[in-house]
């Protein structure tokens, strides 16, 4: 029997009083599967939620031995990011330390790298964009520690980069006279 058949025997058929009913029944059924077809919730793939960046502490320590009191130091000297995409946030402190006898003041910013490590790549322009640092001109007491919140912001329409980058972060104290010793934390990035 072919499809054009099957309809109009089921049309006659439904042209008696069962019919009608039938009919009815047949009508509201079709109104139904319509309105469900129309409002079914189609499950989509899970949305792939992006792991977070991984920091590793770069920096040898001895653990025997602290860092002298007495010298301008910062740490880590290196942070790695690992997984890193359009769209992505890393955050990590630098630790920086005075070490002078009297309140100083310095200049913590992003540094475009003079050189870089092993396959990394030096950066585009725009990373500079991209690094926010908490406090740019901490001024620290006599011998004072304090950690400074350091975030590489990605946006989420970002050219594709390179698979490894680097670029450094820059803490100078400004206190001092007509040279200045400028240390840098080498933030190494590879992208996933």
């Amino acid at each position: 029997m072919k499809s054009g058949q099957i309809e109009i025997e089921v049309l006659q058929h439904l042209g008696s009083k069962e019919g009608k009913v039938k009919k009815i029944l047949f009508v509201v059924m079709g109104l139904v599967l319509v309105l469900m077809a129309g409002c079914a919730v189609y499950p989509e793939d899970p949305p792939i939620i992006p792991p977070t960046p991984t920091f590793t502490n770069g920096a040898i320590q001895d653990i025997g031995n602290q860092p002298p009191d007495d010298m301008n130091w910062i740490s880590p000297g290196k942070v790695n990011v690992a997984n890193f995409y359009p769209g992505a946030r890393a955050e990590y402190p630098v630790t920086v330390h005075n070490g002078n006898d009297t309140a100083c003041s310095f200049a913590v910013g992003y540094r475009y790298p003079d050189h870089v490590d092993g396959d990394f790549m030096k950066p585009d322009i725009e990373v500079q964009d991209w690094v926010i640092v908490a406090d740019m001109t901490p001024i620290l007491a006599p011998k004072e520690t304090r950690d400074i919140l350091i975030t590489l912001e990605m946006p989420e329409d970002a050219d594709t980069f390179a698979p490894k980058w680097e670029f450094w972060i820059s803490v100078m104290d400004t206190s001092q006279g007509q040279v200045k010793t400028e240390l840098c934390v080498r933030w190494l990035v590879t992208m996933r």
